[in-house]
C-alpha cells in the first residue's frame, strides 16, 4: 500500500514542471504542495537511480514530516550515489513539509511509522523489510 502511494506522488511530481519556487508566505497552498512534491520527486529519482544487485550495497533513511511529528516514512538508497548530496536534498524535502504543514494547518494520523531492519533486493529494486 505504501509503495502504491509512492508511486502516485512519483508519477504526479514527474509530471510536474521544475521548481524554482520557495514555500513563502505569498504562495498558496497548491503551489506550496507542488513545491513539496518536487523535491520528493528528486529524492525517489536519485534513491532509484541504481537498480537493486547487492542489498549490501544499500541504506535507508526517514523522510519528511508527519504534523504529529516524526517522518513519513523511510526510503533506501544505493552506496554507489553521492550520499552526502542525497541526504541534503531528503533533509531539505523534510524542512519544506515541515513548513508546509505548519503553514496549512494540515493534520494526519499521529501513528509512528516503524524503523526498517534492512533492504532486500525484489527484481532488481530495493525493498525495506519490516
Amino acid at each position: 500500500m505504501k509503495f502504491k502511494i509512492l508511486l502516485l506522488l512519483a508519477t504526479i511530481l514527474l509530471l510536474s514542471c521544475e521548481q524554482n519556487e520557495k514555500i513563502d508566505s505569498n504562495s498558496n497552498q497548491e503551489l506550496d504542495h507542488k513545491i513539496v512534491l518536487d523535491l520528493f520527486s528528486e529524492i525517489e529519482t536519485i534513491a532509484y537511480s541504481y537498480t537493486c544487485e547487492d542489498e549490501g550495497e544499500w541504506f535507508f533513511t526517514p523522510y519528511g514530516s508527519k504534523p504529529c511529528g516524526g517522518p513519513m516514512g523511510y526510503i533506501p538508497y544505493s552506496n554507489q550515489i553521492d550520499i552526502p548530496q542525497f541526504l541534503e536534498k531528503v533533509n531539505k524535502y523534510t524542512n519544506a513539509e515541515e513548513v508546509f504543514n505548519i503553514k496549512w494547518g494540515v493534520i494526519s494520523t499521529c501513528d509512528i511509522v516503524p524503523e526498517p531492519k534492512g533492504v532486500i533486493c525484489k527484481n532488481r529494486v530495493p525493498s525495506l523489510i519490516y
